[in-house]
């Protein structure tokens, strides 16, 4: 089961002691307990948050689905096999912090088996629709509902490496969760990510300097060991288009006068564009 797997690597997310599965729960010393839900997964917020909505989530696993982001995980699993420890016994805990459904780790957990590396993924992401759906479909992962920004519920240097794909970042928990010399890989968007998209629907902008911002956010704790880039055009119909909008952030914020224009909108050529940070823990 994959829930004793994992248990080694888990911590209370209320007073940090380990955890432990009996009886179809998660149980520290102190008596904390966390229920397993039926589909495998553990909810750990200790009180209800904002995250991805159930349609936002669909619309994420239908556009993967379609291949449309098979290179992204192709590169991912490229250079994470690369800069992997593999020298240790037993099992390699590997976290993904903000799995959404758990597509990249389940890719990832996949092609590193492939390669005879005995990997034990876990995913954490803050919207319940999100895990559960991860939950159902990559039963060889454990993933959990849990809070990024607050202390993670894992253990101190017990995981081999990192994942952290368009998703929040918390330098001090990563570095403590992360055995000192493993990798952690962050993907974020460059600057020309769905520039045609983002203008023909007037969406949100991408941060400037980005990429230099993550760097030196990470620099205390963390040494860059490699930067790699991903630029591809996508061939998008209105269904697809409506996919992109909606599993992004520019679901929150879309205009009226930005959903007409996207209704009207029945096919589209726009730029994909990914860096890769492949970090080490100092």
């Amino acid at each position: 089961m994959v829930l004793t797997a994992v248990e080694e690597v888990l911590a209370c997310p209320v007073c940090g002691l380990a955890l432990s599965f009996q009886n179809g729960t998660l149980r520290c010393e102190q008596a904390h307990s966390f229920d397993v839900a039926k589909e495998g997964y553990v909810n750990l917020l200790r009180k209800k948050l904002p995250g991805d909505t159930k349609e936002m989530v669909i619309a994420r696993r239908a556009f993967f689905d379609k291949g449309y982001y098979l290179p992204v995980s192709e590169l991912l699993n490229s250079l994470m096999l690369e800069h992997l420890p593999t020298t240790e016994a037993g099992p390699l805990y590997l976290l993904d912090a903000g799995c959404g459904e758990g597509y990249y780790l389940s890719r990832l957990q996949e092609s590193l088996r492939a390669n005879h590396i005995p990997l034990q993924g876990l995913g954490i992401d803050i919207s319940k629709d999100a895990i559960r759906m991860a939950a159902r479909k990559y039963p060889e992962a454990f993933f959990m509902v849990a809070n990024l920004k607050e202390t993670l519920p894992l253990a101190d240097q017990g995981l081999a490496g990192m994942l952290n794909i368009f998703a929040p970042r918390n330098v001090a928990e990563y570095a403590r969760v992360l055995k000192p010399g493993a990798p952690l890989l962050i993907v974020i968007p460059g600057p020309r990510h769905l520039e045609e998209l983002r203008q023909s629907l007037q969406l949100l902008n991408i941060e400037e300097n980005k990429q230099q911002h993550v760097v030196e956010q990470f620099a205390g704790s963390f040494d860059l060991l490699a930067t790699r880039s991903l630029t591809y055009e996508l061939d998008l119909r209105q269904e697809e288009i409506a996919q992109v909008v909606m599993m992004t952030p520019n679901y929150w914020h879309q205009s009226e006068e930005s959903r007409l224009r996207m209704t009207a909108l029945h096919a589209l050529t726009t730029t994909v564009d990914f860096v890769y940070l492949v970090l080490q823990h100092k």
